[in-house]
């Protein structure tokens, strides 16, 4: 990652509720700073009609469903005094994060920016989020804002980032996470907190005595990852940022949204390791949960280059 970050074109997702509204506050002032061009999306599902019906008027329906969207994003534009140019409004059909990434890898965009509502529960474990498949494929880094947090800090307060927190778990996957948000930090003359949460597996062993080591073995796992967190703070250059560190023991996400809340930081800025498959659904990922659970914005940066599912790329 540069030293020096630059974004282009920032892309917003809009559904028109009031969470993907609180998106585009909390991107205006990125935006600003960067001198980036906003681009706003929309992603419709039209309710078709019966088959028999002719194909002419369903074709009408659907680009007068285009047009409506138009107009209102442009309207949603006028409302925050965004300038937007007419080929920066997309109005879109499909599912949603599919074309949300789709477009992004079309036309090169630097940040997504979306709102999550928070869902849990046996729907949500079924159906995920968009933000949350948004994060999964996306070929950019995603800023996601929390909504229903929007009302307890003011949109502009939002995207100062005064103070940003990064796990590491010293991999090469969250170097990169780390190298984005130091570039980041520097831009915004922000403080940085580095955490590495220490996550112990246990087994159930017949020897007897085993559990006398669990207290060793805690030790010397902590005191590995504090020489290796002081071995990274002497490696990198910071240009001049604060940073601070932290050694955590337990589930990395919940760590890192605990940690997030204890000290208030204003922004969470997490790689992925990109899991797909069969072990994605069963493990899902220490990204999406901090994404689901953070009580603060959650910019996440893909690790590597991603690939859209199957069937976004078969509706090309």
């Amino acid at each position: 990652m540069p030293a020096t970050l630059q974004l282009r074109n920032v892309l917003v997702a809009i559904d028109f509720s009031a969470p993907s509204l609180e998106a585009i506050e909390a991107a205006l002032p990125l935006i600003k700073h960067f001198e980036a061009d906003l681009h706003l999306v929309h992603v419709f599902e039209p309710d078709y009609p019966a088959s028999s019906m002719a194909a002419i008027p369903l074709a009408v329906a659907e680009l007068e469903v285009g047009q409506r969207v138009r107009r209102r994003l442009q309207d949603v534009a006028k409302d925050y005094s965004v300038p937007l140019r007419r080929e920066n409004i997309h109005a879109m059909k499909g599912r949603p994060f599919e074309e949300i990434c789709r477009l992004a890898q079309k036309i090169d965009i630097d940040l997504i920016v979306i709102a999550t509502r928070g869902n849990t529960g046996l729907k949500h474990l079924v159906l995920g989020s968009t933000a949350e498949r948004v994060v999964r494929y996306s070929p950019c880094p995603v800023l996601v804002v929390r909504g229903s947090d929007a009302k307890k800090k003011p949109a502009q307060q939002l995207a100062t980032f005064g103070k940003i927190l990064v796990p590491v778990d010293f991999s090469e996957c969250s170097m990169k996470g780390l190298g984005y948000a130091k570039a980041l930090a520097r831009e915004l003359k922000a403080k940085m907190i580095l955490l590495h949460s220490i996550a112990l597996q246990y087994y159930i062993a017949s020897d007897e005595y085993a559990r006398y080591d669990l207290p060793l073995l805690m030790e010397q796992t902590e005191n590995v990852a504090k020489q290796q967190m002081r071995d990274l703070v002497q490696q990198i250059n910071w240009n001049g940022i604060e940073i601070e560190t932290s050694i955590q023991i337990g589930h990395a996400g919940q760590e890192i949204c605990a940690e997030a809340s204890d000290r208030k930081v204003d922004l969470i800025a997490i790689s992925t390791h990109g899991r797909t498959g069969f072990k994605h659904v069963l493990l899902g990922s220490t990204a999406e949960y901090v994404v689901r659970h953070a009580s603060c914005p959650v910019l996440v940066v893909p690790s590597r280059e991603r690939a859209l599912p199957k069937s976004a790329v078969a509706t090309k």
